[in-house]
């Protein structure tokens, strides 16, 4: 399983960095353009967070652009609100292709693709190589994770988080914060949770509650970004914090239980439970940023 996270890891750090290598300079012009307001401020943020497959990233480089003084404390809120949605991208990502079908034939091409490219060329070209490395790692990554949690309930006695009492529920998401935490990589905690969720190692409610810890823990690193940072930064890196926490609260009251409510009964009981934790994952923030938005003068 660790073998799985890192190949993960290491895929969506190659992914990242190269892409945001090919953005270059255009990265910051692109920022500081098109968030005039926050709700493009917001279509900014997902549309980087897609594009880099990071939303770490995203809060990472816009507390750097607001230390700088390239973007405002209010342009940057809705950076971070889209870098939230946009990060639930990886879910779906990984509900419809990763653990649908084992795609280490398409995974095993695409990394020898890359490192020629990688190897021949140079410029954008190489960095293009090393993006579509990053890819196939990202999805080999995933097989193995699959092949490692089809014997997790074996291995580990999930028992004391089987119930449905509210400290159990609180505990499974006190482990999505320490999950994400020690990978420092929610796309990555989230992935090993549909893995596990689809190998019948967890179900379905402690799978929502694992993801809502997940959401909630992936603000670490932003405030370890901030240390020492100026004020707006520092800003920056609470508002990250503040519409984690309202958007992990909102799903965990009111959300979860409508969730399931629909999955026990209505015509969701079809669905696949991955693309239900996919959806959930995507419905909490963008339901958090619709709380937030049209009340972003009084929550700046």
């Amino acid at each position: 399983m660790s073998g799985g996270i890192g190949l993960f890891l290491l895929g969506m750090s190659l992914m990242t960095d190269s892409l945001k290598e090919i953005a270059g300079e255009q990265l910051r012009l692109w920022l500081a353009r098109f968030t005039g307001s926050a709700w493009s401020g917001m279509l900014s943020g997902i549309g980087f967070t897609l594009a880099v497959q990071s939303s770490t990233a995203t809060t990472l480089a816009t507390i750097g652009f607001v230390s700088a003084g390239i973007l405002s404390f209010t342009q940057a809120i809705g950076i971070v609100i889209g870098a939230n949605i946009g990060t639930t991208s990886t879910g779906w990502m990984v509900a419809f292709l990763g653990v649908k079908f084992s795609i280490t034939h398409i995974a095993l091409p695409l990394i020898a693709i890359g490192a020629i490219l990688k190897l021949l060329t140079h410029g954008r070209s190489a960095l293009v190589g090393l993006t579509l490395a990053g890819f196939g790692l990202l999805f080999y990554g995933i097989d193995l994770l699959q092949v490692a949690m089809s014997g997790f309930a074996a291995q580990v006695d999930l028992s004391p988080f089987a119930g449905t009492s509210l400290w159990t529920q609180l505990g499974l998401v006190l482990v999505g914060i320490i999950m994400t935490i020690l990978l420092q990589s929610s796309s990555a905690a989230v992935t090993a949770t549909l893995a596990a969720l689809a190998s019948g190692a967890i179900d379905l409610g402690q799978a929502l509650n694992l993801v809502i810890g997940q959401n909630i823990g992936t603000v670490g690193t932003a405030v370890l970004a901030a240390i020492g940072a100026n004020i707006s930064a520092q800003r920056t890196a609470a508002v990250h914090v503040i519409f984690n926490v309202m958007s992990a609260l909102l799903a965990f009251i009111l959300l979860k239980p409508v969730f399931l409510w629909l999955f026990t009964h209505t015509a969701l009981s079809k669905w696949d439970h991955v693309v239900i934790v996919a959806a959930f994952h995507t419905a909490f923030s963008v339901l958090g940023a619709l709380f937030v938005l049209p009340n972003l003068t009084r929550f700046e």
